[in-house]
């Protein structure tokens, strides 16, 4: 087993919805531990408010909201977090997405140094048949629970960046920071 990912990434972001404001922002998520720096410029899609959140999503490239209805066809980066069911490494984990999961696989590795600071992680890429990329970077954080697994944290954090070809380089810049940036400090149990 593995942990879940609701239908996928792409599919948890799809009844997200738009929040903007015009002075810094900072999305966070107290259950998952989340805090993530919003840059100017970029659309944040949340969770509506009668909705599990899960993570939020960034929209690249586009003025418009409508992309927050389905971000994982449109230039995006998607933030998903989970509770971990089985104990499973990073690197086991998206080899589960990648051969069976909601990657769609085959999995290729990623362009080099995509990891989460401090936590083990895993990344990996995938190209669609219709031409748009896929990159993930997977990893796990918090205090283990004794009565579940004595060593493996009990969040999981998916990170996947949507773009095109034409796109990768550009959008590539803004995953890194978002890697840099973001800060998983998930409650301890």
């Amino acid at each position: 087993m593995r942990p879940i990912r609701v239908i996928a990434c792409s599919a948890a972001a799809a009844a997200i919805s738009i929040s903007a404001t015009a002075k810094p922002r900072i999305y966070t998520n107290a259950e998952y531990g989340i805090a993530l720096p919003i840059a100017s410029g970029e659309l944040l899609c949340r969770a509506p408010k009668n909705e599990h959140d899960h993570g939020p999503a960034l929209l690249l490239g586009t003025s418009s909201t409508r992309g927050c209805r389905d971000s994982g066809h449109h230039r995006s980066i998607a933030i998903f977090a989970t509770y971990t069911i089985e104990a499973e490494d990073p690197p086991s984990y998206l080899n589960d997405e990648c051969t069976r999961g909601a990657m769609g696989g085959p999995c290729q590795p990623a362009p080099a140094g995509l990891e989460i600071a401090g936590l083990a992680s895993a990344s990996a890429r995938v190209n669609h048949p219709d031409g748009r990329i896929e990159i993930v970077v997977v990893a796990q954080a918090g205090t283990p629970d004794p009565a579940f697994d004595p060593v493996v944290p009990p969040f999981s954090y998916d990170l996947s960046l949507y773009t095109t070809p034409e796109h990768l380089e550009e959008d590539l810049r803004v995953f890194r920071t978002v890697l840099k940036t973001i800060r998983l400090s998930p409650p301890g149990k």
